[in-house]
């Protein structure tokens, strides 16, 4: 019998899908909703908004420094100008609310390709989901909304556009503009000329056609990082941030990436299971590489390159979670003769099953219950639970003390907070550790751990507020709360406000 369902006309039927579209589904919306069930970090994130808003307005890039007395006049090369127009936009239109739906559409964006990367690599569509499953599950550390994440997916779209390039040559020759773009939004631009490269490596290898083209592209490529407000200066100044001593001492993701953190743990894991794969396909004479695994060396290559830049620091992985599932991908592709010869043999068709789709719908309908426009809050701070390092009881404190004329020393991580909720009084110290003198950055660490001449630090700097975290200024706290000279005029469980007696 014919069941009810049948009757409706076909545009109302559900599509009923296969269990590999099934994990395709899955591949794109699980990563969509754990980024809608995250919180969002302010501490890179305020400062970016209160730049590209200081360019939507004026129309001119933020130098000098004007938000810090530390720094103030000091040339800032504002590199990722155009990731904080773009976040200044959003939060204009929408506030924090509309900030956290583009972070978790981003993100969505990258697993979409990443997994048309893999497809066009040639695994089947179930492998290619497993695969980008396991990259966000190692990138879940680097997903926080911020200029990288728009770098995150300029590189996943060269590498989707690049696994194309034999299907839709002409496509290729987005690669440049996608670059372009890149090189105005996050200093990880070095990145596309480099898999350009790569990919050109390994057709030359392998003697296939379009070799000689994809060398070219790599050029214009690699001419097109060139085309930004500041020329050149802005490979010196990806170079230069990479390789600054105060930026690796100072923050924990530029140090070395270490196995007993979650992001290190997940790291060295996928590159275990990386290195299992290479080794099982270079072992296996079914799992065939253009008939002679030995010309996958450019891949290995490749993948070695990211695993180094992984290493090296530990917010290099991002770039390993995206670009490892791809080469993995084209490493364990099934040949072109394999297919035919499983088609030949007549192998079952996969089922398609309602009970699928359901499950699909029902994540989605969930991606949208979760949308944090639905949450109200206010303006400054959006909806509630949303942000995280913007503390309410300190901003208000603050607020109600401060002048234009105040100098207030800060908690590095609520820097850009504060920058950005009161703008009108410069801060210490933010997240532009390469722009803030060195010697201010020595004086905070004494501050933060109550050097014998803490009292002489704040005298020295002319500080009338002091502004101290529960824990990063753990030591400075009792020193003064015991001091005559600073009354508290504020305290909670996120850290106290002092001012100058």
């Amino acid at each position: 019998r014919r069941s009810p369902l049948s009757r409706l006309p076909r545009l109302f039927r559900l599509p009923r899908l296969t269990f590999p579209e099934l994990w395709a589904g899955l591949a794109i919306l699980l990563p969509v909703l754990g980024s809608l069930l995250a919180p969002i970090s302010t501490v890179d994130l305020a400062y970016h908004v209160r730049a590209g808003g200081i360019v939507l307005d004026s129309g001119v890039l933020p130098s000098p420094d004007t938000f810090t007395f530390s720094a103030a006049g000091r040339p800032w090369l504002d590199q990722q100008w155009a990731a904080q127009v773009a976040l200044a936009a959003l939060y204009r239109a929408g506030g924090w609310a509309l900030v956290a739906v583009m972070r978790a559409a981003l993100v969505g964006l990258i697993a979409w390709l990443v997994l048309r990367a893999c497809r066009s690599a040639g695994v089947p569509l179930r492998v290619a989901a497993w695969l980008t499953l396991g990259g966000f599950l190692v990138s879940l550390a680097a997903l926080a909304m911020r200029p990288q994440l728009f770098g995150m997916v300029l590189f996943a779209a060269v590498l989707a556009i690049l696994g194309e390039r034999r299907r839709h040559p002409r496509l290729r020759w987005a690669i440049p503009i996608a670059i372009a773009l890149w090189a105005n939004v996050h200093g990880s631009f070095v990145l596309g000329p480099a898999a350009v490269g790569a990919a050109w490596l390994l057709d030359a290898v392998n003697h296939r056609p379009g070799a000689r083209g994809l060398f070219a592209l790599g050029v214009v490529s690699g001419l097109a990082t060139l085309v930004n407000p500041y020329g050149v200066g802005v490979w010196t100044y990806a170079v230069e941030l990479s390789a600054n001593p105060v930026i690796r001492r100072l923050v924990s993701e530029w140090q070395p990436t270490t196995p007993l953190s979650f992001a290190g743990a997940m790291f060295y894991g996928s590159m275990v299971a990386a290195a299992a794969a290479v080794i099982v396909v270079v072992l296996s004479a079914r799992r065939r590489i253009a008939a002679d695994p030995l010309r996958a060396w450019p891949t290995v290559a490749w993948l070695f390159g990211l695993a180094l830049i992984g290493a090296f620091a530990e917010r290099g992985v991002a770039w390993w979670a995206i670009a490892a599932p791809v080469a993995l991908a084209g490493l364990l592709r099934v040949p072109l003769a394999d297919r035919s010869a499983a088609a030949s043999i007549g192998l079952p068709r996969e089922r398609r099953s309602m009970t699928n789709s359901a499950i699909v719908i029902t994540l989605g309908l969930l991606v949208v219950l979760l949308l944090p426009t639905w949450r109200g809050g206010d303006t400054l701070y959006g909806p509630p639970g949303l942000l995280t390092d913007a503390p309410r009881g300190i901003t208000t404190a603050v607020s109600s003390i401060a002048r234009p004329t105040d100098r207030i020393w800060n908690a590095q991580r609520w820097g850009s907070w504060l920058e950005f909720a009161l703008p009108a009084v410069p801060v210490a110290v933010d997240s532009r550790i390469e722009l803030i003198p060195a010697d201010v950055w020595s004086d905070h660490l004494a501050l933060s751990a109550g050097a014998p001449d803490w009292a002489a630090i704040l005298d020295r700097r002319g500080i009338t507020i002091v502004v101290a975290a529960a824990n990063e200024q753990r030591a400075l706290l009792p020193l003064l709360r015991a001091s005559p000279a600073w009354l508290l005029v504020h305290e909670d469980t996120d850290g106290a406000v002092f001012v100058r007696r």
